[in-house]
């Protein structure tokens, strides 16, 4: 099937998936590929062809390849997700940063009480604080990348109760963050 668009090229997507001829002046061609037509399915199903072609329209040329990939991105997460949908995967996204602002919180603090207990005068070597104090931050992010990558094994559901524990060193006692099911965030494909 050929159309009049270019010269003699194969209609797009849109055209496509509709069974019609696709026009020089097509809404759809600039930003559904023929060689993409999932891509307008997907829109398709959950808006409609008119109200996709109503709503590029409405948006100003220099933004319209934006709001077709917009539309994209939200019909795919409406379809792995048909009660949330985007707000799905913001809110999941929002409680990791709240997460991640609360653990970095409690390490800059757990810093400063380092670097406050290395400033008063002590019987023991500052060096040997300052080490001890390193080796601290240092295990403490090696636990948090390893909490990160096995994350990616557990449940898809992000968690929303913490439970902090105290652990005793042998220069003080350092809060930490145990969390039943770590947030999980996968990529939309």
């Amino acid at each position: 099937m050929l159309s009049s668009q270019g010269q003699g090229s194969t209609p797009c997507a849109a055209c496509k998936l509709l069974r019609r001829r696709c026009a020089q002046e097509c809404p759809f061609s600039p930003y559904f590929s023929p060689h993409e037509p999932q891509k307008f399915a997907c829109v398709h199903k959950i808006f409609g062809a008119s109200n996709v072609s109503k709503m590029l329209m409405e948006v100003p040329e220099n933004q319209r390849a934006d709001a077709a990939s917009s539309l994209v991105y939200e019909a795919n997460a409406r379809i792995r997700d048909p009660v949330y949908g985007c707000m799905g995967a913001i809110s999941a996204l929002q409680q990791q940063a709240q997460a991640l602002q609360a653990e970095l919180s409690a390490v800059r603090q757990e810093i400063t009480r380092y670097r406050q207990h290395d400033s008063s005068p002590t019987d023991s070597a500052p060096a040997t604080t300052t080490t001890s104090a390193s080796a601290l931050v240092s295990g403490y992010q090696k636990q948090v990348r390893e909490r990160g990558s096995t994350s990616d094994t557990q449940s898809s559901k992000p968690s929303t109760s913490e439970v902090y524990t105290t652990v005793q060193s042998p220069s003080s006692t350092v809060a930490t963050s145990e969390s039943n099911d770590a947030p999980y965030w996968s990529s939309i494909s």
